[in-house]
């Protein structure tokens, strides 16, 4: 089976309780993005979007460890579901960033 429908979740305090989500089309491969501060609606959200047929879920560095064990255990392995790392050169890189 070819991957043609992808989620990418982004927890982060700037974005609404309830969430934002934009589609982008492509020629055979859609994605699927949503954003939230509240761990609560992205869990809704990726339910959501498995039901409509979504096949791999990503989820953004923002995502705590105690974030995606409860993302992991609400979509109980219907779909699956990867998180973005930093490498260590990249960590570095990104505390600057985050303390400006």
């Amino acid at each position: 089976m070819a991957l043609t429908k992808y989620a990418f979740l982004i927890k982060a305090d700037g974005y609404p309780a309830i969430g934002h989500a934009t589609t982008l089309p492509g020629d055979g491969f859609t994605t699927h993005i949503f954003a939230a501060s509240d761990i609560n609606a992205l869990i809704k959200a990726a339910n959501n979007l498995i039901e409509d047929g979504i096949q791999l879920i990503e989820t953004c560095g923002g995502f705590g460890t105690d974030d995606f064990a409860a993302l992991s255990d609400a979509i109980g392995g219907r779909v699956a579901l990867g998180q973005m790392q930093f490498d260590d050169a990249n960590k570095l890189l990104l505390g600057k960033v985050i303390a400006d």
